[in-house]
């Protein structure tokens, strides 16, 4: 008896019918003849036949060429409606979906966009423009990753500057001050005279405290948009970090030339001149970037220290509390009140203020020998004698800085003052 179920061999027996009478399948149109008009700008001609492919069955990728075509004749409704078509019958259609994005984005349909882009970026490396555009708009809502994630992507298949610069802000932006520098030597590397590329190079290298490397880029910057204001600030910024005031104050004049109204140009050509000890000079100039910037007290410690020395000991006191109770006092603050209440002789309050000078700058070669003069004051001559030998010790580093910078930039004091 036979086990086969009823009506099988009636379907083994329809089944050749069936393959033979089935619909064959439409060839898939080559397209590539009619991008090439596109490309040309022949228009007409590439929707009438992309059309005619589609009265014929023609397909998604048909109906995605036929909506960018639309969309170089201004007819963004229409591309619109193809774009979707082409969409609805492949979701997985990368072209088509980044088309769509592209078209919301020139409508400034920003919400729409940044959906279409998403699901864009789930299915494959999104175009150069894009990828930056996706970038931004992660960057924008706080997705960091995500945005980094599309800026590498772009970075990497496009050596796109843009993309790195954005990617070295970002990793700034987060602490990662060795990703940034490695992203900006990439930048430089594909566009080594490039603006923006020694901007942000320089003024990461000074956020980083390596000051040679930033000197050296803003030396660039300098010699090629003499006029930026910004570039000369950085560039005396930079000397200062470094410990050379002699040669920090030219820059800085020139910055505070070419933007007079500039507060932070103007109280760091302040604190140049402090360095110099041309306090006169000094505090006309402090005062004014205090009149545009009352709360900063940075300035406010500049100004003390330009009254000090001036031997304006009452005035030197007041701006020097006034900076000393603000938020983020500088180590300067409390070095002029050290120095104030030695004047007064409050040796033990000198002693205090000073020890706090040098616990928020170690370096400060000024603080330990200020504090010699006080532990002497103090009678305790073992003291002064540490704090002396400190002395010493800071300021020959600060010699071999200054001989590293002047070696970069060929600056000589000739013959300048103090």
């Amino acid at each position: 008896m036979s086990l086969r179920p009823r009506g099988l061999g009636l379907l083994l027996l329809a089944a050749p019918l069936v393959a033979q009478t089935a619909k064959p399948m439409a060839p898939v149109p080559d397209l590539g003849p009619i991008a090439a008009l596109v490309d040309k700008g022949d228009l007409r001609p590439a929707e009438e036949r992309l059309r005619r492919i589609l009265a014929h069955g023609g397909g998604p990728a048909a109906r995605d060429l036929l909506g960018v075509v639309l969309v170089k004749e201004n007819r963004p409704e229409e591309a619109e409606r193809e774009f979707r078509q082409a969409l609805a019958a492949n979701p997985a259609s990368l072209d088509a979906r980044q088309h769509l994005a592209r078209l919301c984005l020139s409508q400034k349909r920003e919400s729409e966009a940044a959906v279409e882009l998403r699901r864009a970026a789930r299915l494959g490396p999104l175009d150069r423009d894009l990828g930056l555009e996706l970038a931004g708009i992660e960057r924008a809502e706080g997705h960091s990753a995500r945005a980094e994630q599309q800026l590498r992507s772009v970075a990497d298949r496009f050596r796109s500057v843009r993309a790195l610069l954005e990617l070295a802000r970002l990793q700034s932006e987060r602490k990662d001050a060795a990703g940034a520098l490695e992203s900006l030597r990439r930048a430089r590397a594909i566009a080594p005279n490039s603006e923006d590329v020694l901007r942000a190079s320089a003024e990461a290298w000074l956020a980083s405290g390596e000051v040679l490397p930033a000197l050296g880029e803003l030396e660039a910057l300098v010699r090629m948009c003499p006029t930026v204001g910004r570039y000369h600030y950085l560039q005396g910024i930079g000397l200062l970090q470094a410990g050379d005031t002699a040669a920090a104050v030219d820059p800085l004049r020139e910055a505070a030339r070419l933007e007079p109204k500039a507060p932070s140009t103007l109280i760091a050509l302040g604190r140049a001149l402090n360095g110099r000890q041309l306090y006169g000079e000094a505090r006309p100039l402090l005062l004014r970037g205090l009149s545009l910037a009352p709360d900063d007290v940075g300035a406010l410690a500049a100004l003390a220290e330009a009254e000090e020395g001036l031997g304006e000991v009452a005035e030197a006191e007041a701006h020097a509390q006034r900076a000393l109770a603000g938020a983020g006092a500088p180590a300067l603050a409390s070095l002029v009140m050290g120095m104030v209440r030695a004047k007064q002789e409050r040796y033990a309050e000198a002693r205090d203020a000073l020890l706090a000078a040098l616990a928020a700058d170690p370096s400060s070669a000024k603080a330990h020998y200020q504090l010699s003069l006080v532990y002497a004051r103090l009678d305790e001559p073992a003291k002064a004698q540490e704090q002396l030998e400190e002395y010493r010790l800071r300021s020959r580093e600060a010699e071999r800085r200054v001989k590293e910078v002047r070696a970069l930039t060929g600056f000589s004091p000739g013959g300048m003052g103090p």
